[in-house]
């Protein structure tokens, strides 16, 4: 069986960087919990070995990130994820003396200055973004100005009162999808200016999806169940090869082999939050079968 391991694998930047900070908080405060509020990049091996570091995560569907931050006690060592918070949040963990650390990627603190200079120039803004994903919650907090559009055919445009709403994204969706929106949205509303902020970790990656060896059978796609930049891969790779299975896994123990009986050709691609040992765990195993 031949095995196809894609580039670029292993963390992007942010994701570098949002660990280390983690990791640097827990060595500088030795003594008492350090919370992280959500999860610190999409990946529940990510979020295992933290807590294995006596780092606590919280999380839980049912209740907003206000309502998980006031749980916490005052003076608490608080650590923002990766993905970006809502502004309020600022003010919350102020009030409650909390000590905090701002792991948010560079990307998309980027992302999110383009909206403020916007909103500060009377523009509307059209956020295309996933519903409750922090990322989208994060910018939707910036301004009453700033619109969600998470489904095209649902999307209120009568609510846009500006010739000219600048569009700008989530930095993790699939680009074909952003493209495929852009030419919606001009259609419907004619003046409006777009910014592509998909980034460049999460670009490179779904290129390499559409570049991978004819023949493939199977693709395996390697990251966290929530990670909105493994989702797009997933979708990208599914549309592209509508003859291979394409199987979305968290890690090697997830592959089950009777999958593989009589294949030729498998490929490997990995999202930006995915550990590279595991990617290389993953072929390992399957260059072993």
């Amino acid at each position: 069986m031949n095995v196809f391991v894609s580039r670029p694998r292993g963390y992007c930047a942010g994701v570098i960087r949002a660990i280390e900070l983690v990791k640097d908080v827990r060595q500088k405060h030795k003594e008492g919990p350090v919370f992280v509020l959500g999860s610190i990049v999409h990946n529940e091996d990510v979020i295992n070995e933290l807590t294995s570091l006596g780092i606590t995560t919280i999380r839980d569907d049912k209740k907003s990130q206000n309502e998980l931050l006031a749980s916490l006690p005052d003076e608490a060592v608080v650590v923002f994820t990766a993905h970006g918070h809502a502004k309020e949040l600022d003010a919350m963990a102020k009030k409650k003396m909390m000590t905090v650390y701002d792991a948010t990627c560079p990307m998309v603190n980027l992302n999110h200055k383009i909206v403020k200079s916007e909103v500060e120039n009377n523009h509307q803004i059209i956020y295309i973004g996933k519903k409750n994903h922090p990322e989208a919650t994060a910018a939707l907090s910036l301004s009453k100005n700033v619109f969600l559009l998470d489904d095209i055919d649902n999307f209120s445009f009568e609510l846009i009162t500006d010739k000219s709403p600048l569009v700008i994204n989530q930095t993790t969706l699939s680009h074909l999808e952003l493209k495929k929106m852009h030419s919606e949205i001009k259609a419907r509303i004619s003046g409006s200016r777009f910014a592509d902020e998909i980034c460049s970790a999460t670009r490179f990656r779904q290129k390499a999806v559409l570049e991978l060896p004819s023949g493939t059978q199977l693709i395996y796609v390697i990251g966290g169940e929530y990670s909105s930049n493994t989702q797009s891969l997933v979708e990208i790779a599914r549309g592209h090869y509508p003859k291979a299975r394409v199987v979305k896994i968290l890690n090697e123990s997830f592959i089950n082999k009777k999958d593989l009986t009589g294949l030729d050709y498998v490929a490997i691609v990995s999202s930006a939050s995915t550990p590279l040992a595991t990617t290389q765990r993953v072929a390992e195993l399957l260059k072993a079968l």
